[in-house]
């Protein structure tokens, strides 16, 4: 299912230099940084094979993980946007990517202490649902699925990445993101501003707190399932035109593009994070929460399935 490309975005930076007023921050200066070295060797290790620069990421996770305990220790282990969140009213097709700051959420959604993998009630709502991204298939890496480590906040991946290095299809910016399955719309992000140099630096110095981890997501979709569950599409370049919340939505129905948008990197080097976000929520976790990563595997695998 096709839908109109969002366009280039005036003003982009040439990826290598900040505007002169906003000095680039320093590699390795901030708890964000040592997330981008751990989440680009994720990456790589996905394009190169599981062997290759295995030593590497070792060095960097035993020199790194000391570092990040001296700055992030207190911090919760996980953390995630509230229930409150404010819903924009007004929505924009995908090439309008600036506007007001994000909603804000007001409590926190974060992963209850416990796994929680199946929904209130109704086991059979984790069947049925079809990847985001067309001809998608799950990464093959551990790295990109949920529980994954993020030593640099102290917490877990709780989403699937979708990136075209490790997958079965082709995603970069602009490939539709689709709804996983009908649903109703209760959030959408029509006026985003993107990250500036100035909030990175300030957002790094605490990167758990719930409007940090937020605003990390960027520009969001989310859809309600019903009994307990909720999809979220994170990072995006645009929604649909004319998608806002309380609209109904149709499986296979293209909500979104994919962007970069709240990754680090869209600020210190843009263009080169594209990548879908996409995560389940069950009730106040999320699918797999707690599991091991063959569990994990499986639990996705099912909800990808047509069900009993």
């Amino acid at each position: 299912m096709a839908g109109p490309q969002p366009a280039t975005r005036d003003g982009r930076w040439d990826g290598r230099h900040l505007p002169a007023e906003s000095p680039r921050p320093i590699l390795g200066s901030s708890p964000l940084d040592r997330r981008n070295l751990l989440h680009s060797q994720g990456k790589r290790n996905a394009e190169q094979g599981p062997w290759r620069g295995r030593a590497i990421s070792f060095l960097i996770l035993c020199s790194l993980s000391l570092f990040a305990l001296a700055c992030s220790a207190g911090d919760d282990e996980s953390a995630g946007a509230g229930d409150g969140v404010v819903v924009t009213p007004i929505q924009q097709p995908p090439s309008q990517t600036a506007g007001t700051s994000g909603p804000q959420p007001t409590a926190s959604a974060g992963a209850s202490p416990s796994p929680a993998t199946q929904p209130p009630g109704n086991g059979s709502a984790l069947h049925g649902f079809i990847f985001p991204i067309s001809g998608g298939c799950l990464p093959k890496g551990d790295q990109l699925m949920p529980n994954a480590r993020r030593d640099y906040r102290q917490g877990v991946h709780e989403g699937v990445d979708l990136y075209g290095v490790d997958n079965c299809t082709n995603i970069t910016r602009g490939t539709p993101v689709l709804a996983a399955k009908a649903g109703r719309v209760i959030r959408a992000d029509a006026d985003y501003q993107n990250l500036s140099p100035a909030e990175l630096n300030a957002l790094s110095a605490n990167p758990t707190t719930p409007q940090a981890l937020d605003r990390f997501r960027g520009r969001q979709v989310w859809i309600d399932h019903g009994n307990g569950i909720v999809t979220r599409y994170c990072h995006l370049d645009g929604i649909a035109a004319g998608l806002k919340a309380g609209d109904q939505v149709s499986q296979g129905q293209v909500i979104a593009y994919v962007g970069e948008s709240g990754t680090p990197e869209s600020v210190t080097n843009p263009g080169h994070e594209y990548h879908l976000h996409f995560e389940l929520r069950v009730g106040e976790g999320y699918l797999g929460q707690g599991e091991s990563a063959a569990r994990v595997r499986e639990l996705y695998t099912a909800l990808f399935s047509p069900g009993p």
